[in-house]
């Protein structure tokens, strides 16, 4: 695998509070070395895993945390079963403190099952803890969700909304693949996937290149990051990544927020949309929509050949009145 860290834009010095906002809408991920170094939580972490969570312990409320357990033989890895009929883990609600105290406790002991917290809401679980986490130019509307968990891996998935995630405890390995290599990452299915988004069906600690050949492409192409407490990566749109937990206890913020107006809706309905009504059409039917979608959606066209007070559904950007008059037109055509 190609280590191309030294690719990536590296900014030093550069705070919550001080952050650009065009930062944000960046297209290329960017690592952002000590961004949260000042958080207590992360100078408890630099301590010890027992004073991360103790400095936790006051601000939380006994809020119950879905928890995956993902048996001592698969590793760490969040899969799938060997059936492909459901995944390799069962989920159990616990209280969040005795969770992580159990993870510091048993992560070191072999042949003991891997406890993981997936993505959970800050404000739900530690609602006092929300205010003395905030970046500035990100929206109050985000998602604001933290993971926890042993050595786990999950392997590459993407994210509809950009994401900045800040490593708090632990250590955390992300290995970053560009959106173009989905050909080469073998994703399992759209509907079934454990944590809402399909994710690979391999990872580079557990390769089989003989049932996965491609991957191997993949790693070429990938940037391998390791974020140690208090730094933080800007992770746009569609990136593929997959995630490591490397340290005893990892627990990880995030901030999910989108570049657009929340009135232009999921762009994954319009994939599953598209799938249920053009990708079984025959082959020169489903060539000319292709032609479609790039002329009226990914091309760059203006459209000039027709009076702007015209465009309608094809001005760009499209107001809020008229993307609610499209959405409650096909809502109307789903109905029937």
């Amino acid at each position: 695998m190609d280590n191309c860290v030294e690719k990536m834009q590296i900014i030093k010095g550069l705070t919550p509070e001080t952050l650009p906002v065009e930062f944000l809408n960046s297209a290329v991920p960017i690592l952002l070395k000590g961004f949260v170094s000042d958080w207590p939580l992360v100078k408890a972490a630099r301590s010890s895993d027992n004073d991360a969570i103790d400095y936790l312990q006051p601000f939380y409320q006994g809020f119950l945390v879905n928890t995956c357990m993902i048996p001592a033989g698969q590793h760490g890895v969040v899969s799938y079963n060997s059936e492909m009929t459901g995944f390799n883990f069962v989920n159990q609600q616990a209280p969040f403190i005795d969770v992580l105290k159990k993870i510091v406790d048993t992560v070191d002991q072999p042949l003991t099952d891997t406890l993981y917290i997936g993505s959970t809401s800050v404000a739900q679980c530690l609602p006092k803890l929300v205010d003395l986490c905030s970046v500035a130019p990100v929206n109050r509307d985000c998602l604001f969700n933290l993971w926890a968990g042993g050595k786990v891996t999950v392997p590459a998935h993407y994210d509809v909304a950009q994401n900045l995630a800040c490593c708090v405890t632990g250590k955390r390995r992300f290995t970053l693949f560009p959106p173009d290599q989905i050909d080469n990452l073998y994703i399992g299915p759209l509907d079934k996937a454990p944590g809402g988004q399909p994710i690979s069906l391999t990872t580079s600690k557990n390769l089989d290149c003989t049932q996965f050949p491609k991957f191997k492409d993949a790693l070429k192409t990938a940037w391998v990051v390791d974020l140690e407490p208090g730094d933080a990566l800007i992770l746009p749109s569609m990136w593929w990544h997959q995630v490591e937990g490397l340290g005893r206890l990892n627990i990880l913020f995030n901030y999910w927020f989108k570049n657009s107006p929340s009135f232009y809706g999921q762009p994954t309905n319009a994939l599953h949309h598209a799938i249920l009504n053009i990708r079984n059409l025959p082959k020169h039917e489903r060539a000319a929509w292709q032609r479609l979608f790039n002329y009226y959606v990914f091309a760059e066209n203006e459209f000039t050949h027709i009076p702007e007070h015209a465009h309608s559904m094809l001005a760009n950007p499209m107001d809020e009145l008229t993307a609610r008059k499209l959405r409650a037109d096909l809502q109307n055509k789903l109905r029937r």
